[in-house]
Parts: C-alpha cells; structure tokens; sequence
C-alpha cells in the first residue's frame, strides 16, 4: 500500500503541474499598455483560466511541460514496480 501511495504522489503533482502552467502568448499590446497596470492581452492563462500568470511566463510552458510529464513517468513506473 505504501509502494503504490509513494507512486501516485509524482503522477497527481505531474497532473497538477501540466494542468496549471501558463499557456498563451503575450500579445503586441504589452508595449501600448500603460505603466503600472495590468492589461487582460498580457496576461498568459493556465489551460482551463484559473490561473493568471504575468507576462512572460509563457515561456515556462516547456519546461513546465517536461518537468510534469516526467514526474508522471516516474510516477508509472513506480507503480508498476509496485505490482
């Protein structure tokens, strides 16, 4: 029992992060926006918008993506040597 907890720990965080990283680009608009505020094109979304990152945190979309899916691979993997 313990074995197959230690291994779903790594697949649901792998989820999580896949699930929460920032999407979107930002658009032209950050150099028109005025100072100090924030502007919606700017802003990059997690996948389903529950989140709202800054610009310029769209350019961890990837590394974000291969950290998540990793920690799921490791996550199936120790499952299966669970069995």
């Amino acid at each position: 029992m313990r074995r197959r907890l230690i291994g779903a720990a790594p697949i649901v965080i792998g989820v999580l992060i896949m699930l929460f990283e920032p999407v979107g680009r930002a658009t032209e608009a950050a150099r028109t926006c005025p100072p100090l505020t924030i502007c919606r094109q700017v802003i990059a979304n997690s996948w389903w918008g529950l989140i709202h990152w800054p610009a310029g945190w769209d350019t961890l979309f990837l590394p974000l993506l291969i950290f998540g899916l990793a920690l799921v691979l490791i996550g199936i993997v120790l499952q299966i040597k669970a069995i």
